[in-house]
């Protein structure tokens, strides 16, 4: 009978040591849990900007456009490419849009007063567009999207 009862003083010993630890971890594993998922959940659902716009700078006109390279690329500070939804008079629509770098919006509109060397916009058609400060130079870094100009791209505005 005393060995009977020694292993269930023991057996009530372990209870209350192990109890209130498992209790314990348990809330910190549910805690940690539900943090993990309030952070994903807020972070997938996150919506982008709704839209960004941008401006052709003015040109003078006179100077010729040199090609592109990624010394010149990288003094943007907006990066993207896109397909073009609609043009409407100086106004062309992105949305489809890859982020390269700035501030990711679901649409884009360049207002273009001025010219830009060598681009003209279509419906549907991929560009790559390249902007400082949300002024689009006149040439130089927007151009219809091709492999070859993606992987300039892709080496002036690499993956972080």
């Amino acid at each position: 009978m005393t060995t009977t009862d020694v292993t269930t003083q023991t057996n009530q010993s372990r209870s209350r040591r192990f109890g209130p630890l498992a209790v314990a971890a348990a809330t910190v594993l549910a805690a940690g849990g539900l943090m993990s998922w309030q952070i994903t959940t807020t972070t997938a659902s996150a919506a982008p900007v709704a839209s960004v716009s941008l401006t052709v700078r003015p040109s003078d006109g006179a100077a010729r456009c040199a090609a592109p390279t990624v010394d010149v690329l990288r003094t943007n500070t907006t990066a993207f490419e896109g397909t073009v939804t609609s043009v409407r008079g100086d106004r062309v629509t992105f949305r489809e849009i890859h982020w390269y770098l700035g501030t990711p919006a679901s649409t884009v509109t360049i207002t273009r007063r001025y010219r830009l060397e060598g681009v003209t916009f279509t419906t549907g058609g991929h560009y790559l567009v390249a902007a400082e400060n949300r002024m689009v130079e006149p040439c130089g870094g927007t151009m219809e999207a091709d492999h070859r100009m993606r992987e300039l791209y892709a080496r002036a505005f690499p993956v972080r």
